[in-house]
């Protein structure tokens, strides 16, 4: 796990170096331009019998740096663009099934730290007695009924996903292991983004008891 965390990371440190030298290589480029341009108009000027080279020079440079100042902005200091809605969207029109969602009671909450399975659990029996699937948005809690619906919500980004209790965990030989609240499938974990930190702060709502060891 602690593997593909760390390729992870090393492909977004490799996309941001292929980012910063795509800018860098752009920047090069404008500031070539700007000079050449630069050299023509002091040629011009030499030729035309205007001011002397050395004063022409510090003018146009000093004009140069100026416009360059503005228009290239300095690597890694790029506005972000501004989340913005659709011209034509419109709070009225939430589809049913999120207008169901916003509006289901929540019975019960809690809140505490969230890790998921590793993969070596996959296709393995858990306590209500089906196979554990990582693409199913399932999850592990010490007490709730089988079959309870749990809506998960992600304090850190609020992404939240509803999953359906079919095991008991998570459980650890050390007080740390034993921290979290809730065991999640991979692809839960994933729709919350908690796969790189492996645990997360997450908020937990009950909206749907289940029926047991039956549900």
């Amino acid at each position: 796990m602690q593997i593909r965390g760390s390729e992870r990371i090393l492909n977004k440190i490799d996309t941001m170096n292929n980012y910063r030298k795509t800018r860098l290589e752009q920047t090069i480029r404008r500031i070539m331009l700007s000079v050449s341009a630069s050299l023509l108009i002091l040629s011009g000027l030499s030729a035309c019998g205007g001011d002397s080279p050395d004063a022409a020079s510090t003018d146009v440079n000093q004009a140069m740096l100026a416009d360059l100042s503005q228009r290239v902005p300095e690597l890694g200091e790029e506005p972000l663009p501004e989340p913005r809605p659709r011209d034509d969207a419109n709070p009225a029109n939430i589809p049913e099934r999120l207008r169901k969602a916003l509006t289901q009671e929540v019975l019960e909450t809690i809140t505490g730290d969230a890790t998921f399975y590793a993969d070596k659990f996959e296709g393995r029996r858990t306590a209500s007695g089906i196979p554990f699937r990582q693409n199913q948005m399932v999850a592990a809690h010490r007490a709730y009924p089988f079959g309870t619906i749990l809506r998960v919500t992600n304090l850190r980004n609020d992404r939240s996903v509803n999953v359906r209790v079919v095991d008991r965990g998570p459980f650890g030989a050390t007080s740390k292991a034993r921290r979290p609240v809730i065991d999640l499938s991979r692809r839960a974990a994933t729709q919350l983004d908690l796969i790189d930190a492996g645990v997360g702060r997450v908020r937990i709502e009950v909206l749907q008891w289940g029926k047991g060891i039956d549900a």
